[in-house]
This record gives structure tokens, sequence and C-alpha cells, in this order.
């Protein structure tokens, strides 16, 4: 069954990426992307139809499953809006979380603090819903967080944050998750297997209207479907990798990296 909805999400996605390119044509959403060509941005909104419809399907079939069908929309269309709002009215003055919050504190309110502030809201509202007590609440809404925040952080060249998301796609499934958690994993593989080729060819940015999205999905399967101790795993690895993209370039270390930057440049050219 989870191939089924692997296939018709990634349909879907197809059928609907012409029509999102030629409505950001015609709004002039463009912007240059890294070789100075310019290509519409914030294509990954594409993601709120494509679940939209996958989640009217899956609720076809699932219909007792449609709690946390919910979170899922609900938090994912969330962050893809305000990921959009981000990549239509973003200052690039201030960047990372110390030049966001630098920022409010002089008084100046930006996109990127705003993306913070709502993500951060976001993960605490559905970590109270699956933790039972206050370390687990920080846990967990501390991996949901940084998970939205990790896509984010990739997706500076074109397929990176995509590739990046169908690896840990593919390391979820084999530590093993199950029941609807699977198959909306599934679906949002289908989404990125569908959108892959418009993006790594750099025909569109998918922005943070698309990364938002999938990195908060990320944080939500990992919080429902894995023990504490997977859980104390990924929250170390994703502090570290935040601590490490403050004070260098995680597109020089990839660069730098013969083995990372093979699977950076692949398919891109």
């Amino acid at each position: 069954m989870v191939i089924l909805f692997l296939f018709i999400s990634i349909i879907i996605t197809y059928l609907i990426i012409p029509y999102m390119m030629h409505m950001l044509i015609e709004a002039k959403v463009l912007a240059k992307n890294y070789r100075g060509e310019n290509i519409p941005i914030a294509m990954g909104i594409t993601f709120v139809p494509v679940m939209l419809l996958n989640c009217f399907i899956l609720l076809l079939f699932y219909r007792e499953m449609y709690p946390i069908l919910l979170i899922f929309l609900t938090a994912t269309s969330i962050m893809a809006f305000v990921g959009l709002a981000d990549d239509l009215m973003g200052d690039r003055k201030a960047s990372g979380f110390k030049g966001h919050f630098y920022s409010i504190f002089r008084g100046r309110l930006t996109t990127g603090f705003l993306k913070a502030w709502i993500g951060g809201m976001i993960s605490l509202i559905i970590s109270l819903i699956h933790s039972n007590s206050i370390s687990q609440l920080i846990i967990n809404a501390s991996i949901i967080a940084l998970f939205t925040n990790l896509l984010n952080l990739l997706d500076l060249r074109p397929g990176r944050a995509i590739k990046s998301y169908l690896f840990l796609a593919f390391l979820f499934i084999v530590i093993g998750i199950s029941g609807i958690n699977q198959i909306v994993l599934f679906c949002i593989i289908g989404y990125c297997i569908g959108y892959l080729p418009q993006d790594i060819k750099a025909k569109s940015m998918m922005g943070d209207a698309g990364s938002n999205p999938l990195g908060i999905s990320l944080g939500i399967i990992s919080i429902i479907s894995f023990s504490m101790n997977i859980k104390y795993f990924i929250l170390l690895l994703l502090f570290l990798i935040h601590v490490v993209s403050e004070k260098y370039s995680l597109s020089q270390i990839i660069k730098n990296n013969s083995f990372l930057n093979y699977i950076d440049q692949l398919g891109r050219n």
C-alpha cells in the first residue's frame, strides 16, 4: 500500500508543477540562483496542494488516523506559508540564529525571526501532545525545531535539500517506522522524487516554502516513531550540525569532502 501512495504522490507532484511554475513566472516571483540565472523562487509551496490531495486520499482509506494527518497537514502548511513569506520579503542582511535574535533586540523584526518563533511554537504545541514529562517536551520540541531549520541550512544548492531528505527518510525506514507515519513519509518521498528533477537542474528554487515543511515533517515523524534513546542521538547530531553551521559554511565543508561533493553534484550537470 505504501508503494501505491508513493506513486500517487509522484504523479500529483508532476501534474501540479507546471501550473505553479506558470503562476510564479506570471507574478514575476523570480530571483537569481547561485549561477546568476533568474528563475522562479518559492516553488516549494507546491508541497501544500500535493499534501492536501494526499491527505484527502489517505482519509478515504484510514479515516481513524485523522488526528495524525491533521497534525502533519497543519504544521507543514503553516511552515510552508511562513517560508513563503520569508522567500518573498526576507531581509538577507540578518542570517543565522544570532543575526535574527540581534535584530529583534534592536527593535527590528525579521521574517527569519518570525519563522523561528512560529516554528518554535508549533514544535512546542505538537510536543505537548506527544510528551509525558517536561524533559520529553524539551527533547521533542528541540528535535522538531532543529529538523525544521536543518533542511533550510542545506537548501543552498540545487537538489541538496531534497537529496538530504531522501537520505534521512531512508535512514528512518531502516531504523523502523510503521503505520500512518510510514505512509505519510512515503507520500513526502513521492513529492521529493517528483520535484527533484525540477530542483536539481536549477529550473526553480524550492526556497523556505519547501525546506520548512520538509524539515518539520522529519521532526514530527521522529518524535512520534522513535524511542527516547534514538531521540537523544538524533538531538545530539542536530545540535552539533547547527553549532558547526554557525561557525563554518556547510557548503564549503561539503565542497572540501570528495565523497560529499560527488553526491552533492550528482545529477546537477
